[in-house]
């Protein structure tokens, strides 16, 4: 007798992104945390940062084809709507928008992520900041920039270095997310790879929260692993 063949749940994609998360927040953990230079615990960083994004991707392509499955699209169709290369933060909502056109009032509303605001050239000092939904968009698409440049040897993410800007115009380039340093150069360092783990987790949550409850469905979030601002020092 044939075994039955268990549909997919919207629940599995979210618990898989859990999963993908788990050596990033790992390798945050090994950092020193201490004030001045981190040595070779500075390459966590740029690690911490591709592990993330690359958690964000694989779930993005996974949930949003288990939300068209679940409707009863074909498979041709699915495949078509799911030509993505690196969707961030917005272009996931533009799949909620155009897939779910009653949730695009709803996206973003009463959205906020805490992340570390870059210091000025010349001061030390972090400062917590909240960003609102338009902010986190923009700020996602400079962390993608940022993988862009670590992805193709552009930029290796451990020291202060020159990044370069997008290719596309009107694109935020990877250095309005990271910390400017002297001589036009800019640096990733730990804190910059916290925010952007926060920025990219808590908007999948928000996004694919929006979707499920649409399904009726209430997705738990409890093995997502957590990326605290106190994991960063303070200068």
């Amino acid at each position: 007798m044939a075994s039955a063949v268990l549909a997919p749940s919207l629940q599995s994609t979210a618990d898989r992104f859990a999963r993908s998360l788990i050596v990033p927040s790992r390798l945050m953990k090994l950092h020193p945390r201490k004030q001045g230079s981190p040595g070779d615990a500075a390459a966590l960083a740029p690690a911490i940062t591709l592990g993330v994004l690359s958690a964000f991707e694989g779930f993005v392509e996974d949930f949003f084809a288990t939300v068209l499955y679940q409707q009863g699209q074909s498979f041709a169709q699915i495949v078509k709507k799911m030509n993505l290369t690196n969707p961030d933060v917005a272009e996931f909502g533009t799949l909620v928008a155009n897939e779910f056109p009653t949730l695009k009032k709803q996206i973003g509303s009463g959205f906020s992520v805490d992340v570390w605001k870059p210091p000025a050239p010349g001061k030390s000092f972090w400062e917590q900041t909240a960003l609102a939904w338009a902010q986190a968009e923009t700020d996602a698409k400079g962390w993608m920039q940022v993988r862009h440049c670590l992805s193709h040897g552009l930029a290796t993410g451990w020291r202060s270095e020159v990044w370069p800007g997008p290719v596309r115009k009107l694109v935020p380039p990877a250095s309005s997310v990271l910390r400017a340093m002297a001589n036009g150069k800019h640096s990733l360092t730990l804190h910059g790879a916290i925010s952007c783990a926060r920025i990219y987790v808590q908007s999948a949550q928000h996004l694919a929260d929006l979707v499920a409850g649409h399904q009726n469905e209430t997705l738990s979030w409890s093995a997502i692993p957590d990326f605290p601002l106190n994991a960063a020092p303070t200068k």
